[in-house]
């Protein structure tokens, strides 16, 4: 979902950079077919300068990218403290934003409650929650969203993968689930066999309102509410 808001922000005339801090598992640089040779990885253990890791995702946009690789570790084990952790991470928001003009800088945390998706939601002006109806992604999504009052982010929640048939409980249970807990229910994205059939390598977003691709008005329709 990140890569597919980053391509329309950028389409758009903004200037974004997406950020890969899911360490655990990076994959953003596959959406765009990107190889690399430093990564934040490297940048956050001393290895090389900010300049380094940021790479243009598309030659005719205002689009960069900060890879990350697979790394046992979790970010904040490279610092003696989480305080220093989140001074090394602003310090890239803050040098793309002076030198590249960047306008939107987006992250794509890993899944789960963990210290790196807690320090990059402690960093951000605003957090997306992303879930499906599955009832353990229902209660992390009330751990997250919990921490993320705690932290002083606003906060908004997504339904994904939601069946295209979907009946009207499932419409009442989520607006019930997102009152209860305070969220603002930012939208939902209903199962799409083509987005699935990429499996998170291919970005299918399209500005094309005759291309018939019901996610990829739904992403832009969540890009709307975030950026306004």
């Amino acid at each position: 979902m990140v890569g597919n808001i980053g391509q329309h922000l950028a389409k758009g005339g903004h200037k974004v950079c997406l950020i890969d801090s899911d360490v655990n598992g990076p994959g953003l640089h596959s959406l765009f077919n990107l190889k690399f040779k430093n990564s934040m990885i490297e940048f956050l253990q001393g290895q090389c300068n900010i300049e380094d890791i940021i790479y243009k995702a598309d030659d005719d946009l205002e689009l960069y990218l900060i890879p990350s690789r697979v790394c046992e570790e979790d970010i904040s084990a490279f610092f003696k403290t989480p305080s220093e952790a989140k001074k090394k991470m602003l310090e890239i928001v803050d040098f793309v934003e002076r030198e590249y003009g960047v306008e939107y800088v987006i992250f794509d945390s890993s899944p789960g409650i963990n210290k790196s998706s807690l320090l990059v939601m402690n960093m951000s002006d605003k957090a997306t929650v992303v879930c499906t109806i599955d009832r353990q992604d229902i209660r992390g999504a009330y751990v997250l969203v919990s921490m993320a009052r705690k932290l002083e982010t606003n906060v908004h929640l997504v339904f994904n993968k939601i069946p295209m048939d979907r009946s009207d409980e499932i419409d009442i249970a989520i607006e019930e689930f997102c009152e209860n807990l305070g969220a603002e229910l930012l939208g939902i994205l209903t199962y799409d066999e083509v987005v699935a059939k990429t499996w998170s390598r291919k970005l299918v977003i399209s500005d094309d309102k005759e291309s018939g691709c019901e996610y990829c008005g739904q992403v832009i329709e969540l890009v709307e509410k975030l950026i306004n």
